[in-house]
C-alpha cells in the first residue's frame, strides 16, 4: 500500500511531507515527488468548500479523486491541513492516523520557537509519523 501524506499551513505552503509507502518501490509510475504534491494540493479548493458545508467537523473522509488516488482531509484548529493520498478506501485508519498526527502536531506546536508555517524538521516528529502510519495504515 502507498500513502503520501503532507501537512499544509495556513499560506497553503507545504509543513510536513511523507512518502509513507509499505513497500519500497514508492508509488509506481507516480514515484515523483512534485507529482504527489501536486495531487494533494489540487484538492485544496474542494477542503475548503467541504470544511464549511460539513458542520464543523475535522475529518473530512475522502473529498477529491485524481486517477486511482483518493484523498481525504483532516482540517486542525488554526485551518492546518493534513492531506493523506491512497489508494484503497480504509476510512478508520485513516481516521486514527490524523488523530495521532493531530497530538503529534500540537506538541510541536506548544514549542515558543517554532512558527506556525515553519516546516517540521524533527527528526522524532517524523519517526513518530511513520510509526503511526505503520500502526494505522
Amino acid at each position: 500500500m502507498s500513502y503520501y501524506f503532507c501537512i499544509v499551513g495556513t499560506r497553503d505552503n507545504p509543513i510536513y511531507q511523507a512518502d509513507l509507502a509499505s513497500k519500497p518501490a514508492g508509488f509506481g509510475r507516480y514515484n515523483d515527488k512534485h507529482v504527489l504534491q501536486m495531487i494533494a494540493h489540487s484538492s485544496l479548493d474542494v477542503v475548503e468548500d467541504k470544511q464549511f458545508s460539513n458542520n464543523n467537523a475535522m475529518y473530512l473522509k475522502a473529498v477529491d479523486r485524481m486517477n486511482e488516488w483518493t484523498t481525504s482531509a483532516f482540517i486542525a484548529p488554526g485551518n492546518i491541513k493534513f492531506l493523506i493520498l491512497h489508494e484503497h478506501k480504509l476510512d478508520d485508519g485513516i481516521r486514527n492516523f490524523f488523530f495521532d498526527v493531530w497530538e503529534l502536531f500540537v506538541k510541536v506546536m506548544m514549542n515558543p520557537f517554532h512558527d506556525l508555517n515553519q516546516p517540521i524538521q524533527s527528526a522524532s516528529f517524523d519517526a513518530k509519523v511513520r510509526a503511526s502510519a505503520r500502526k494505522h495504515l
